[in-house]
């Protein structure tokens, strides 16, 4: 009976009984050509109470004033023809019992049941219609004036169902004044058709001739099969004309349907030549649900984001360890918004500290760890050799020991694609760091390396360097014009992480199909263009030269390595030969600490390393020759190389 207290209810019924009444007494005046007779009138009043007392009664019954008006749909106009038909029925029963239709027209009858779905069913939709007016509903309607320069004109990328939701939300009332001046398609099947009377003016081909005509301000782009080629070429059409490109997020970034809050700006990755990353998490789920995890590095872009999505995996505890004291703070702040009932555990330490490693390893004993703390600076490496090699090979073998010593389940290290044939001190400290994680496999802990790209958005790639330098109005400095890189974006890596400790047996490496190589120069160009701007005219690019340690190309594969598949097609393993001189390396390993806590001595650190990995070498200065692995089969991925 809830239904009765609702403010609009009675506004409602009272709505409907004039409707019933005035479509029963248009039936009549429609029978008799408005010529009513006394005794039509006398018998028009008898039977008015029954007829409504019998629709009411049918309109309660199909729950036509449980739904709200603003919201009417066809299941809701169904509803009504249903109920008018049943309503009409049961006032034939009420005439053939009290009147045995002795005066009663059927015409009257039939007249009246089509008025009342005309009239019930036409208020109802003229509230959506009204709700889901566009800014200039009124103006249209009442021909007050044309437009109101004040509104957007919107173009609209898609036809699909995507296209179709985008602009119900448009055309809901949303606060922000837009208006969809028509649909641009991908091929020419529906040219000149319309979608809800908007046009479909055409296709990308089009473009150029439909911006300088309809002046347009906004262009979205609802659909998910527009390719990066595709969004790169509109980028390019659009730059210097101030129109803005907006994108409707991905499923993993938004939750329920189309909202319009949540179209977002062009970022760079949609602009890659290949597919996104997606995963099937359900062994990750399984792996780490009520588990004790730790993240290293957890203040980081990689070590954050892997909390992130840890956290939804629902862990028991998650330990974020750390040597920075402000990041570490920031993302235990923002987890712990995210859910309340998981522990969040921040711990201030470094993974070169042994000490400190096994307090809190005995502490919280955790089951699976992510070792992402590392160095990654390459220029800066250059400079602090021994530094990297304290942090990145002396802290990923104490951290490895501490928990072969507290039976760690899992150890999952991220690595990277600078330590195939590495140029600088930090892919080479990388690579014996992975020969470290080799060597530790069967003491009871499940030993895997991640091994993959550049990172989109991290902290010191390439990416906000470029985003600072365009809005202090450049120049953007690049390099080489030829220097490419892979790239992958933060929560695709740290898929690609957790899925690794998922799937990983022990000893695996784990690489990742990143699609074909970047050109830097091309990316600068596209974050020109996402800024509205013209390369070359408004913003400049120079080049600077190789800094020390670079080089113009990365390998994910060392020479003599093969992949192997797996079930996901875009993750695959590294068959590498796993010979490690385990004697030489754990007494490098000694030498190491005894530069660093006595001598500091850089030079001899590098000799170490030099002897090693003798594929190090630190004076490249001449392009790489990439080449496709030989004697790989046809269901192996080509994409993998290495150099020769």
């Amino acid at each position: 009976m809830r239904i009765f207290f609702r403010k609009n209810f009675w506004v409602m019924l009272l709505c409907d009984i004039i409707l019933l009444c005035v479509c029963y007494f248009s039936s009549y005046w429609l029978r008799y050509e408005g010529r009513l007779a006394p005794q039509d009138i006398t018998l028009f009043a008898k039977t008015l109470a029954p007829l409504l007392l019998c629709k009411i009664i049918c309109f309660f019954l199909f729950d036509l004033y449980r739904g709200m008006w603003r919201y009417t749909g066809v299941l809701d106009l169904y509803n009504v023809i249903k109920s008018s038909l049943a309503g009409s029925l049961l006032f034939v029963v009420f005439l053939s019992m009290f009147y045995h239709f002795n005066g009663i027209s059927r015409a009257i009858i039939i007249s009246d049941m089509i008025f009342t779905v005309v009239a019930i069913g036409g208020v109802r939709l003229f509230v959506r219609l009204y709700y889901q007016k566009s800014p200039d509903f009124m103006d249209e309607i009442l021909f007050w004036r044309n437009e109101k320069l004040t509104s957007k004109k919107v173009l609209v990328i898609g036809t699909g169902p995507l296209a179709e939701q985008l602009f119900r939300e448009f055309h809901g009332g949303h606060e922000q004044s837009f208006r969809i001046i028509g649909f641009i398609e991908e091929k020419y099947a529906y040219r000149g058709m319309k979608i809800h009377g908007i046009p479909i003016l055409g296709s990308l081909e089009d473009m150029p001739h439909i911006l300088n005509q309809y002046h347009i301000d906004d262009i979205l782009i609802a659909s998910h099969e527009f390719k990066a080629g595709k969004i790169k070429t509109l980028v390019e059409l659009c730059a210097g004309l101030g129109v803005r490109v907006k994108v409707i997020p991905s499923l993993t970034e938004r939750i329920n349907g189309v909202v319009v809050d949540h179209l977002r700006d062009i970022r760079i990755e949609d602009l890659l030549e290949r597919e996104p990353v997606c995963l099937d998490m359900d062994k990750v789920s399984k792996d780490l649900k009520g588990k004790d995890v730790l993240v290293t590095g957890a203040g980081g872009s990689i070590g954050s984001e892997l909390a992130r999505q840890i956290m939804g995996f629902r862990p028991r505890r998650l330990i974020l360890l750390d040597n920075a004291e402000t990041p570490l703070y920031t993302i235990e702040m923002e987890l712990n918004k995210i859910l309340t009932d998981i522990e969040i555990i921040p711990c201030i330490g470094d993974i070169r500290n042994s000490k400190g490693l096994d307090s809190i390893f005995k502490k919280y004993q955790p089951q699976i760890v992510f070792h992402a703390a590392a160095y990654k600076h390459v220029p800066m490496m250059e400079l602090a050799p021994l530094d990297s090699i304290n942090t990145n090979i002396l802290g990923t073998f104490k951290l490895a020991s501490v928990a072969c010593k507290y039976k760690v389940e899992k150890f999952v290290m991220i690595s990277t694609d600078k330590a195939v044939r590495p140029t600088s001190v930090m892919g080479a400290t990388k690579r014996v760091a992975e020969m470290v994680i080799q060597s530790m496999n069967g003491n009871g802990t499940r030993f895997v390396i991640v091994r993959f790209g550049n990172v989109l958005g991290s902290n010191g790639s390439v990416v906000p360097l470029f985003e600072k330098q365009i809005s202090a109005g450049g120049p953007i400095t690049v390099t080489h014009p030829e220097v490419t890189r892979y790239f992958m974006t933060i929560p695709e890596a740290v898929m690609l992480v957790l899925q690794a400790g998922a799937v990983g047996k022990g000893g695996e490496l784990f690489l990742l199909d990143m699609g074909e190589p970047v050109k830097i120069v091309d990316l600068a160009e596209n974050m020109i263009r996402l800024a509205g701007l013209i390369p070359g005219r408004d913003i400049k690019i120079d080049y600077i030269g190789l800094r020390p340690g670079e080089k113009l190309h990365e390998q994910l594969l060392i020479a003599g390595e093969n992949v192997i598949n797996t079930e996901n097609d875009k993750i695959k393993i590294c068959n590498h030969d796993n010979n490690v001189d385990e004697q030489k390396l754990f007494r490098a390993i000694e030498n190491f600490d005894l530069l660093v806590t006595s001598s500091y001595d850089h030079e001899a650190g590098l000799s170490i390393i030099r002897s090693l990995v003798p594929a190090y070498n630190d004076s490249i200065s001449q392009k790489l020759t990439l080449i496709n692995l030989p004697n790989v089969s046809s269901q192996d991925n080509p994409k993998f190389s290495y150099d020769a």
